[in-house]
């Protein structure tokens, strides 16, 4: 998919794709201060306003774990910055309902996400020592059985020699 050169659609791009990093579902992302998506609903179809309020922009940033003013810098173009570590204990928090997204967040989805690729890469490893052990098996017994076997054909050759002499 094209990613959109500006504007809402944009900004919709990098939110739906840090939500899936982050695998954050939309409920979630609402309940930690994100704003409903009527609101941006609205500000795409609305003449007056084509741009988010400051505000919602802010309210985006902290909930997704971007530095403050990405989401504007979204809108303009531009790419998210995620929070550093050194950032979160001093980020303050407007609503006090909403739970923002710290870098500590941020980093912990990150982290396990790593280590759930980790452990499925592990996993894949497993079935494939396994794979390879079953296909060694089928060698070994195919090799087996088109390995010709030296006695038998001297004790067949010997056997066809001695009916021979016997016709004759």
């Amino acid at each position: 998919m094209t990613v959109p050169a500006d504007g809402v659609p944009r900004l919709m791009h990098f939110v739906d794709a840090r939500l899936a990093q982050l695998r954050m579902s939309k409920e979630e992302a609402n309940r930690r201060g994100f704003p409903h998506p009527s609101t941006l609903a609205a500000v795409r179809d609305r003449d007056s306003q084509r741009t988010p309020t400051v505000r919602t922009l802010l309210r985006i940033d902290r909930t997704l774990g971007w530095q403050p003013g990405s989401a504007a810098v979204v809108l303009l173009g531009g790419a998210p910055l995620s929070v550093t570590a050194r950032t979160t204990r001093n980020v303050r928090v407007h609503d006090q309902a909403a739970t923002p997204m710290t870098a500590d967040d941020v980093a912990d989805r990150l982290l396990s996400q790593l280590h759930d690729e980790i452990e499925r890469a592990h996993a894949d490893v497993r079935a494939f020592d396994e794979r390879l052990k079953r296909l060694y098996t089928v060698h070994e017994r195919l090799a087996q059985e088109l390995r010709v076997d030296a006695t038998l054909v001297d004790e067949y050759d010997d056997r066809d020699a001695a009916a021979e002499s016997m016709q004759h």
